[in-house]
Order: structure tokens, then C-alpha cells, then sequence
């Protein structure tokens, strides 16, 4: 499973949300989060405004664990958007 398709999952934010936020069809989404199309500069330039996210994290150059040792707990203080302020749009 792709880093993101696991963040997404885990902080209970559909594809289709992150598609109608990077303004891409939510088969283009998908076809990112199961590693069928690459991650574009783009997508990474919006997501990292959105959400605080590396585009190596989100490219999967990095582990899953390297950006979240001890997992996200979803709603919990230790929450992404907790952390970096940020609400999903």
C-alpha cells in the first residue's frame, strides 16, 4: 500500500476529497494512490500546502514509519492536522 492511500485511510479522508482539493478526476486520485501514474510536482506542491506532507513521503521514497514512527492516531493530539494547524478543505 502506497504511503499516501495509507495516510488518506488512516486519517479518514476520502480520494475524492483529495481529488476535488488538487481539482484532478478521482480516477487520476486513484491511479496515484495504487502506484499506476506517478505523483506530479504539482500534486506534491498542493498536497504539501494542504496538509504538511514531504513529496518524498508522498512519492513513497521514504518508509510510511520515517514520517510517522509511532502511526497517526485519527482525531487524537497527535494527528497531522492537529500538529500543522491545518483542517481538510
Amino acid at each position: 500500500m502506497s504511503n499516501m492511500k495509507r495516510w488518506l485511510r488512516e486519517m479518514g479522508i476520502p480520494s475524492s476529497q483529495l481529488a476535488i482539493q488538487t481539482n484532478q478526476s478521482r480516477s487520476s486520485i486513484t491511479q496515484k494512490l495504487n502506484r499506476k501514474t506517478e505523483w506530479q510536482r504539482r500534486d506534491c506542491l498542493l498536497i504539501r500546502e494542504l496538509y504538511g506532507l514531504s513529496s518524498d513521503f508522498i512519492q513513497d521514497l521514504i518508509p510510511y514509519e520515517t514520517e510517522f514512527p509511532s502511526g497517526i492516531a485519527k482525531g487524537g493530539d497527535n494527528s497531522l492536522s492537529k500538529r500543522c494547524g491545518l483542517t481538510a478543505r
